[in-house]
């Protein structure tokens, strides 16, 4: 039984601890990296188990629920960072093929991988923390659940509130500054363990829009092919809501035709409000929008401007 209840804390069910959606074939559910992440704990203790009474059972199972939780979050970090080829044994070509079908209709996420990268770091954390449970309950005689419980403890208040994120993550569809947003809003929270972990999350969310803004400021560059950024070009949003650049922005870019350096400060690029994390005030974002802007200026210079730069030599 120790070894039972160890293998579901890192997601491994099987006779004694079950997942209750594998015993449920017919609704269908595929457990690949690429399924859906479950909204409620699904591993339970069997319901033929006579020799564990009701409050063993109980306490079990609020137990192995970390490893349902376990589960889940590696499920989404291996979807999120593009690793879900890596499989063990046998995958039918039908599978096979429904999966690659899901892959390419699914909108990649530069943020959701960061996101991914500073949860696998968590979840590595747990993993040793249950190998040295597994080595003291062996070299030791000592009580299985209160030794696993006392292991774990702090864990019952980190990896439940990252699931949730998970869980809102995967349903509304968040990515690049709404993610942060969520991060952000639940890093308030008054527990010193779940913050620190939230903290690092965002650390792995922000280094991705450092290296954005880097971009933009210093070399006038958008990094930005998933449409995550605040920053976005005007032709961008035009695709997103089917509408057409105004009249007077039309004859601009007719009367500007040849000098593209006019055509970018004018109609190129706008703050996009929906990826804009709600820490970053407007006027910092006009701003930052600015100063690529003029960096884009700078860098590529009207002809008419090295035309009067020619005569002054």
């Amino acid at each position: 039984m120790p070894h039972e209840i160890l293998l579901a804390l890192v997601g491994c069910t099987g006779d004694l601890i079950i997942d209750e959606r594998e015993h449920h074939k017919s609704l269908g559910i595929s457990l690949y990296p690429d399924a859906p992440i479950s909204d409620q704990c699904c591993f339970k203790l069997a319901s033929d188990i006579s020799f564990i009474d009701r409050s063993e059972r109980d306490l079990i199972e609020s137990l192995i629920a970390l490893g349902f939780y376990y589960r889940e979050l590696d499920r989404f970090t291996t979807k999120s960072r593009n690793l879900s080829w890596i499989r063990s044994g046998y995958v039918s070509p039908s599978n096979r093929a429904s999966e690659l079908s899901n892959r390419k209709t699914e909108k990649p996420s530069i943020y959701r991988r960061a996101f991914a990268n500073g949860l696998v770091e968590i979840l590595s954390v747990y993993r040793s923390v249950v190998l040295q449970i597994e080595q003291k309950l062996l070299s030791e005689t000592m009580p299985i659940l209160a030794t696993v419980i006392q292991g774990l403890n702090k864990f019952f208040v980190i990896l439940p509130p990252l699931y949730e994120l998970v869980l809102e993550t995967e349903r509304d569809d968040l990515r690049g500054g709404k993610l942060l947003n969520l991060l952000h809003k639940r890093f308030h929270c008054g527990v010193p363990e779940l913050q620190a972990c939230i903290q690092r999350l965002l650390w792995h969310g922000h280094q991705v829009l450092y290296n954005q803004l880097a971009s933009w400021m210093v070399y006038g560059t958008l990094q930005d092919h998933h449409g995550e950024f605040f920053i976005r070009r005007q032709e961008d949003q035009n695709m997103e809501y089917n509408s057409s650049i105004p009249d007077t922005s039309e004859k601009l870019a007719r009367l500007s035709a040849d000098d593209t350096s006019c055509m970018d400060w004018h109609l190129g690029f706008h703050i996009f409000l929906d990826m804009l994390p709600e820490y970053i005030h407007i006027h910092a974002a006009e701003s930052i929008l600015f100063a690529g802007k003029a960096i884009r200026i700078l860098r590529n210079p009207s002809p008419g401007f090295k035309f009067q730069d020619a005569l002054c030599k």
